[in-house]
């Protein structure tokens, strides 16, 4: 009995030994849980910190960056601005003309020039438009002062008529509304246009790739045929697109301002779609591969550009093509919303110098009959109304619309005309005119005249660029007024070309002055 009471108080014992040693052993365990629950945590806690502060790096060197670069371009652009002001102001005018829009050749690039008779490119950099850069300077802004003063005096002036004549006040808002009537409808037409055009690109894609797939079989024949046919079908497509939406203008009854918005825009669109196929066709016929520089292995080229880049091409204030244009950081809205008062503003301008001094003029016309005598009075007394609205459409279209669009699309390029008003000859004019359409005609028309057509004459590819140039001007206005009056035509061919010829490089005071008159003469006979 003694010996199993003694094993019955061992046994109680080891048990309350292991008891304690499990209730130890489990206090141990939690605290352990714990504690790696806690370093878990901290670790979690370093790569969250490792992590915010490896963006925060980052961040703070993008930032650092940009800021180093936008010194840098400020720096660039106050030097070029500085430059331009100073060609401006020292009339070196030839030169300035000459590499406006093309890299000025080096002595090196001289002698590859004459050995090869190929034009240069267009190049695209970063720079202002010319009124932007000018505005700077404080001579210049109190000019553009002085047209806001007028046209707060014509608005006055309008009000105050208005209020004595006819007891109503319209403040210039009848010959707008006349001018835009019917214009949901054009905005109607420019989206059917705008589909249309996009049609152009998956059609180019599946030439490109049709072709390429034929290329793989060898068969020449059929490749030169599958060429053919798409090229007929391009030009149908073009001669449809002319023919519908030309007649869309007198079928809706467009008024005067809808229909020119319509048919420039169709006119733009032909011109992007020509440019986007003249540009693209030598890389597929290139054939799409090359040799890579580091090894000989075969390297894919992108023959056929995304459809990303053709979008923006469709909308940004350029018709020349490029893969790639110089953009701006940011979009500063408050030079959107500055362009767009201007544009609104010179609208107003126009409206108020039709309905103060050149409706009054033609109030009777058609209803009695008009004496020669009193025809030639009236081609004198709208010479200086109609330069002043041949200055607002230049500013409102080249420089305040343009700028918008051109900040909205962050493009960088600017430069959409030049200093036209002291060109010396028509050429010169037309060349500073309007940059944007000049471009255009000088890579898609006058180079290919020159390289294929007229190799030994540039006179014949001028003389035809101006041709086709005058072609569609004529076919805007004689679809916007429904009759044909070819004033531009004849401006164009006649005083232009004569311009061109009589004045010389010594005489370019006198070519200013020819130019400026031809001008003035125009404009009155165009209204």
């Amino acid at each position: 009995n003694k010996f199993k009471m003694s094993e019955n108080i061992s046994s109680d014992d080891s048990g309350s030994d292991k008891n304690f040693v499990n209730s130890i052993s489990s206090k141990a365990r939690n605290e352990y849980k714990q504690e790696i629950v806690k370093d878990m945590a901290i670790d979690k806690m370093k790569e969250k910190l490792e992590t915010i502060q490896e963006k925060f790096i980052k961040e703070f060197d993008k930032k650092l960056d940009h800021m180093v670069d936008d010194v840098i371009n400020e720096v660039k652009l106050f030097n070029l601005r500085n430059y331009e002001l100073r060609q401006l102001f020292n009339d070196q005018q030839t030169v300035k003309q000459k590499h406006i829009n093309r890299p000025p050749p080096s002595s090196s690039a001289k002698n590859v020039k004459r050995q090869s008779s190929k034009l240069p490119d267009k190049e695209f950099m970063e720079r202002n438009s010319l009124l932007t850069d000018l505005f700077e300077v404080k001579h210049i802004r109190t000019i553009y002062h002085i047209f806001i003063v007028i046209l707060i005096i014509m608005f006055l002036n309008t009000i105050v008529h208005d209020f004595v004549d006819k007891g109503a006040i319209n403040i210039g808002l009848q010959p707008i509304k006349a001018a835009f009537g019917g214009f949901h409808i054009a905005l109607g037409v420019w989206a059917v246009m705008q589909m249309s055009t996009l049609c152009v690109y998956p059609a180019f894609c599946l030439w490109g790739h049709g072709r390429r797939k034929l290329q793989s079989l060898g068969n020449n024949q059929i490749i030169k045929l599958w060429d053919l046919i798409s090229l007929i079908l391009f030009i149908v497509y073009e001669c449809v697109f002319i023919g519908v939406f030309g007649k869309s203008v007198s079928y809706y009854q467009l008024a005067l301002a809808s229909s020119v918005a319509t048919l420039m825009e169709q006119t733009r669109f032909l011109m992007k779609s020509y440019a986007f196929i003249r540009s693209n066709v030598p890389r597929v016929l290139a054939g799409g591969t090359k040799k890579s520089t580091a090894d000989d292995k075969p390297k894919e080229l992108i023959f056929i550009p995304s459809f990303s880049k053709y979008l923006y091409y469709l909308f940004c204030p350029t018709l020349v093509y490029r893969d790639e244009y110089p953009r701006t950081k940011k979009i500063r809205w408050s030079i959107v919303f500055r362009n767009a008062i201007e544009v609104i503003g010179t609208i107003f301008y126009v409206s108020f110098v039709m309905e103060r001094f050149l409706i009054p003029l033609f109030h009777e016309f058609g209803e009695a009959s008009i004496t020669s005598g009193k025809f030639v009075l009236l081609i004198f007394g709208s010479m200086m109304p109609a330069s002043l609205i041949f200055l607002c459409v230049f500013y409102c279209l080249l420089h305040a619309w343009m700028n918008a669009s051109a900040e909205l699309l962050k493009f960088a390029d600017r430069l959409f005309y030049s200093d036209w008003w002291n060109a010396p000859s028509f050429p010169a004019y037309i060349r500073d005119w309007n940059i944007v359409v000049h471009d255009w005609l000088y890579t898609y028309v006058y180079r290919d005249l020159q390289q294929y057509l007229f190799k030994k004459c540039r006179a014949l590819a001028t003389i035809s660029v101006f041709t086709i140039s005058a072609i569609f001007h004529e076919y805007i206005l004689a679809l916007t007024f429904r009759f044909f009056y070819p004033v531009i035509f004849v401006q164009f061919e006649f005083f232009g070309l004569l311009l061109m010829f009589i004045t010389s490089k010594n005489q370019k005071e006198l070519g200013n002055l020819l130019m400026w008159l031809a001008l003035c003469l125009g404009n009155g006979l165009m209204i």
